[in-house]
């Protein structure tokens, strides 16, 4: 939502009684060349569900003026968006994955020793390094978040400097899917994962592609947005060696995924300056992120005017209002559509696949959220996917 269409403000959006979180959000660089100079792209303001609490999020979208790079150009502070991951919602239900599982268990184990020691960072509820230590692996992994269905799943995350969370020095591999994009200070991660692996250990990362998908990049979570340039930049300066762009498929249709290995822990240590043909393509990149952002604008407003051509069709379609009516996705599309379906249908219910959402209240609505399955009951029914991409789930 950019603040400056007129209906989406964030106090307007803020229709919940639950405690609100803010944060004091102050200026970054650069997390890939360092500068301090960049150019304001736009700004979004969300006010983000967690399971007990909403968050309010400012985005002061803003890219490097010297490379290219598209960032938040202020962040919020740690200990905000540690509450924040702690109150996260789980993303999927009983073991039902919204990635190509296998793609991924395919690259890992290609790039990692039989039975080798594998760090999942920001593992979510453990489902994926479970599935490597089934393949003969020594795996684990961490994460924040507190939900019951991660209740086994080791809690820490890195990049402040205070983690402990393994042993540095021995991982063989140290995997992170769609996590870069969140964290405040891109080489202050950095660091702290390859203290965790051994010489020539591979680094696999998976993040939004902001060149490709720069829609599905700008999401309320996420404060880096990371191109392939960009992200190689990055891993170089930090003494990894990539693979070529490419040589690994993401396993979401909006990523990009990337492996590389540690070759220079100095480096890693004490990251080099960026290279100076990483800084003369600056220029270039500059416009081409410019130009994203634009179309990036155009369509996140072209699937708002959606979620409403959507109620009016489900008007349409049925004008007694006596169907009931299921919008999947407990999301801020769903917050815009409900307001207008419960004036003209009877039964309105949002439906979702994530645990944690599942039988918590939703705004405006007196049925709490409910699994997809509970549309199964009813006679006469209209669907509405509110969903940004297509994925397993969904299917």
């Amino acid at each position: 939502f950019w603040i400056n269409r007129p209906a989406i403000s964030m106090t307007e959006k803020n229709t919940s009684t639950r405690p609100l979180e803010t944060a004091d959000w102050t200026p970054a660089p650069c997390d890939v060349c360092g500068s301090q100079t960049s150019l304001r792209l736009g700004e979004r303001e969300f006010v983000v569900r967690g399971r007990t609490r909403d968050f309010a999020m400012t985005f002061e979208d803003a890219v490097c003026a010297v490379c290219g790079f598209v960032h938040a150009g202020r962040r919020p502070d740690s200990q905000f968006l540690m509450a924040y991951y702690r109150d996260a919602h789980i993303g999927h239900r009983g073991g039902e994955l919204h990635f190509d599982g296998d793609a991924r268990l395919e690259a890992v184990a290609a790039r990692t020793p039989k039975g080798g020691r594998i760090i999942e960072i920001g593992a979510n509820d453990g489902a994926f390094y479970k599935a490597l230590s089934e393949k003969g692996f020594d795996a684990f992994g961490f994460d924040p978040v507190e939900a019951d269905e991660a209740a086994n799943v080791d809690k820490g995350f890195i990049g402040d400097g205070t983690s402990q969370i393994a042993e540095p020095q021995s991982a063989d591999a140290v995997i992170a899917y769609y996590v870069l994009e969140h964290v405040i200070d891109a080489g202050a991660w950095l660091r702290e994962a390859l203290a965790l692996l051994k010489e020539n250990g591979v680094l696999i990362i998976e993040v939004p592609n902001y060149a490709s998908h720069p829609g599905d990049a700008l999401n309320p979570e996420h404060l880096l947005h990371f191109t392939p340039r960009t992200l190689r930049e990055l891993l170089i300066r930090h003494g990894l060696e990539p693979e070529e762009t490419g040589a690994i498929a993401p396993t979401v249709p909006y990523g990009q995924a990337i492996a590389a290995r540690l070759v220079n822990r100095k480096q890693a240590e004490r990251p080099h300056r960026p290279s100076a043909a990483y800084l003369d393509e600056g220029e270039a990149a500059l416009g081409e992120a410019q130009t994203a952002y634009r179309l990036a604008k155009a369509e996140r407003t072209g699937r708002i005017i959606a979620a409403h051509s959507a109620a009016t069709l489900a008007q349409e379609a049925e004008p007694s209002g006596k169907a009931s009516v299921f919008v999947w996705g407990a999301n801020e599309y769903a917050e815009r559509v409900a307001p207008l379906l419960v004036e003209h249908f009877e039964d309105v219910r949002i439906v979702d696949k994530s645990d944690s959402k599942i039988g918590t209240p939703f705004p405006g609505l007196d049925a709490p959220i409910a699994h997809p399955d509970c549309a199964k009951d009813a006679k006469s029914r209209i669907f509405l996917l509110c969903s940004p991409n297509w994925n397993a789930q969904i299917a």
